[in-house]
């Protein structure tokens, strides 16, 4: 078939806004890419801990996994609730993430929180549920068929041999 075929019987859609997301599976060590405050459209303010996968682990029990290196791995934080921001705490610590809280603003403790996450290696565990029918009903048009679930493990499992990049360049 030839590029005018196509163009002569397709009807062009707009690209979504957001792909489809992929539902990760399994275990991987990630590189912090940022951690920053957003402000989304409707004026909501979160914390974004974003990472890439570069080495994944396999399942010890043979169990399928789906994360691949190059995978987004994102936590988010409400920087107004202090359950949240205790959570974003707990996982600095997990991941041995150390900056310093002596600051006079949350500006400057977020920029040291950002400075001292930057180009770390950090060991995700990652899972999905699947949700049910009247959940499903519920959702927003267009949103995933699962509640995607991604944790942070003890930095003691980082090592050496996990921490080289699978990545294809």
């Amino acid at each position: 078939m030839s590029m005018i075929d196509v163009f002569k019987n397709y009807v062009p859609v707009e690209n979504p806004e957001y792909g489809a997301k992929k539902k990760l599976i399994g275990d991987a060590v990630a590189q912090v890419i940022s951690l920053e405050k957003i402000t989304s459209k409707a004026g909501a303010e979160w914390v974004i801990f974003k990472c890439e996968a570069i080495n994944c682990i396999d399942d010890p029990k043979g169990r399928e996994t789906t994360i691949s290196p190059g995978d987004e791995l994102t936590k988010v934080y409400n920087p107004n609730d202090s359950e949240s921001m205790q959570d974003l705490a707990n996982d600095l610590f997990t991941a041995g993430i150390e900056f310093t809280n002596d600051v006079d603003s949350d500006y400057a403790l977020l920029n040291n929180m950002g400075a001292a996450a930057k180009g770390k290696y950090v060991y995700f565990r990652t899972w999905a549920k699947d949700k049910t029918e009247a959940q499903k009903e519920k959702s927003k048009p267009g949103s995933s068929d699962f509640y995607q679930n991604v944790i942070i493990k003890s930095k003691n499992l980082v090592t050496p041999e996990n921490s080289i990049p699978q990545l294809p360049f």
